[in-house]
């Protein structure tokens, strides 16, 4: 078997994996910008059959386990980092940058994937030295504009459904 055979293989069983993906990013008055997100849920759901994709606001942490009630949002959200494989976060918010900063020195950091605007690449901002050297991606309009920022975000996956196969912390 040839290597573009053998890693196509390899693609197909990543994508048949279970998976759980949070898709953090602007709530429903994000305009397009939670359009995009939702966009970004969909093509992971539909490239990974087995996958359980959610918004966190999607998910009470009640209906799982008893006495969550009381529990604030970060430690709602702690809960939904920890039992994830990867967190997809739309960088386009308020909220979405007060999750990084809460989660990012986190040991469940290495499970955020943050994708940030090419135009905060150089910034100084406490904020952008928060995201510094994680797992961040950085896209420029036209790939958000024509969602192929989505592929970069599905090798991502792909990437950690592979080191979930072979016992890895990605």
């Amino acid at each position: 078997m040839s290597f573009k055979e053998s890693i196509q293989r390899t693609k197909l069983i990543t994508e048949s994996l279970d998976l759980s993906v949070l898709v953090w990013g602007p709530g429903s008055a994000g305009a397009e910008h939670f359009e995009k997100r939702k966009k970004i849920r969909d093509e992971i759901s539909n490239c990974f059959r087995n996958a359980d994709v959610r918004f966190s606001e999607d998910l009470s942490l009640a209906d799982h386990l008893t006495g969550a009630d009381p529990l604030s949002l970060p430690d709602q959200e702690l809960w939904h980092l920890a039992a994830c494989d990867v967190c997809v976060v739309l960088d386009t918010s308020k909220g979405a940058g007060e999750e990084i900063a809460h989660f990012v020195a986190s040991q469940f950091a290495h499970k955020l994937l943050i994708l940030t605007h090419e135009k905060n690449m150089s910034s100084a901002s406490f904020p952008a030295k928060l995201r510094e050297n994680r797992n961040q991606m950085f896209y420029d309009d036209l790939q958000y504009d024509s969602c192929s920022l989505v592929e970069h975000v599905l090798t991502r996956v792909r990437n950690v459904a592979l080191g979930k196969m072979a016992g890895f912390r990605v």
